[in-house]
């Protein structure tokens, strides 16, 4: 009788492990579509059912630590969006479930998200086996546009939530025990891109949209006035603001575009002061380490918009909406070498913007693309050597020759 109950729990167990593999695993949606004539790399289609389907965004890279599983949301036509995970390794796809993705810490395999309302709740997934838990429920008047965790998942910070005119308020969530407390209320952050500082669970970078207009029930009616945007470092969890010397009067008016560069404790972004080619030599690359007096320029005179950094914060990745191209470039030297085209025809919507990224590996790099006529995710393989020809030049290169 033992004998019996125990072959018969085995074989429900195995029915449920079989059901839910079912339920995840798609058959593969994958295209090669082209090897780059320049670099060599591979350009493969992630995704090709008639459905809008993105790569999340790219401040926050939503990948494994080994960079072989990313996140991507889909938005079936009428219905909240869903998160799903793609294999690189295999390309197959896995549905998750119904919610938006939201912040992620790659190097603990985690993926936060929100599930729709009613009875919002915030859920982590585990890419390294794609399990998922309940973190908290959220109030459905109180669910925020922005989530950022700290690297230790010690943190959240969500928001904004406006407060009062122009000022916007952002919390601080203790995730061991749910602890809600306010971290700082700041004017003109009605789109602050929090991200914590990789190598430092104690800092957070925030963008400050300088003259901006945005009401809870209209939305944005104005991104930024004449000085366009800024950066801010908060404090966690003091809440202690440090504004940076970038954007107006001290750079090129920036892009809304930036990035911790790895661990390294530096800030990279873009510049984007204008579309004339008159105003060209103010657009590229700026790095800075939080202290410093001016930010250092480190690629010029090109239109790069997009912005993000690798895990060992040696390089960045950029996209050119003009030539809709992507490059790899070197925060240290601003070396940049083309890696393939996005061949995106970039418009209002989020979706069809490039928002390409490196995976912690090194080996592809992330991208969005309408080409199609429907938004589509991307990997483009990165060849080998390709990174190595962004290194410093060799001393005797440089030097002139007698």
């Amino acid at each position: 009788m033992k004998y019996t109950l125990a072959l018969l729990i085995a074989f429900m167990l195995t029915l449920t492990s079989a059901s839910m593999a079912a339920d995840r695993v798609v058959t593969r949606e994958a295209i090669r579509v082209e090897v780059d004539a320049e670099s060599r790399a591979a350009v493969v289609q992630l995704t090709s059912q008639p459905v809008i389907s993105t790569n999340v965004h790219m401040e926050q890279r939503f990948a494994s630590a080994d960079g072989r599983r990313i996140a991507i949301e889909r938005q079936p036509f009428g219905q909240p969006p869903e998160l799903w995970v793609c294999d690189l390794k295999t390309t197959r796809l896995y549905r998750i479930g119904a919610g938006r993705a939201m912040a992620a810490s790659f190097t603990r395999n985690a993926i936060y998200y929100l599930t729709p309302p009613p009875e919002t709740r915030l859920m982590r997934l585990n890419l390294a086996d794609l399990s998922t838990r309940e973190i908290m429920a959220i109030p459905d008047d109180g669910v925020p546009r922005k989530l950022a965790v700290s690297p230790d998942e010690r943190w959240l910070v969500a928001g904004p939530f406006l407060v009062r005119g122009n000022v916007f308020r952002l919390d601080l969530i203790e995730l061991v025990n749910g602890k809600r407390t306010t971290l700082c209320e700041l004017a003109d952050i009605p789109n602050p891109h929090p991200q914590f500082d990789p190598g430092n669970a104690g800092r957070l970078l925030v963008q400050v949209n300088r003259g901006s207009r945005f009401s809870a029930g209209a939305g944005f009616q104005k991104l930024s006035g004449p000085q366009g945007a800024t950066l801010c470092l908060v404090a966690v969890p003091s809440g202690e603001v440090t504004p940076l010397p970038v954007g107006l009067p001290d750079t090129p008016l920036i892009s809304g575009h930036s990035t911790w560069a790895g661990q390294s404790g530096r800030v990279v972004f873009t510049t984007a002061p204008g579309v004339h080619d008159s105003l060209l030599a103010g657009t590229g690359v700026y790095r800075l380490i939080p202290g410093e007096t001016s930010p250092v320029q480190i690629a010029c005179c090109q239109p790069f918009n997009h912005l993000a950094a690798s895990d060992d914060g040696r390089y960045f990745i950029v996209d050119n909406h003009r030539t809709q191209t992507i490059s790899i470039g070197s925060v240290e030297t601003g070396r940049f070498l083309k890696l393939c085209d996005s061949r995106t025809r970039q418009g209002k919507p989020q979706y069809t913007h490039a928002h390409p990224y490196l995976t912690p590996d090194n080996r592809h790099v992330i991208f969005n693309s309408n080409v199609t006529g429907v938004t589509q995710v991307y990997a483009a393989t990165v060849p080998d050597e390709f990174l190595d020809k962004l290194a410093p030049l060799e001393k005797e290169e440089t030097e002139p020759q007698p």
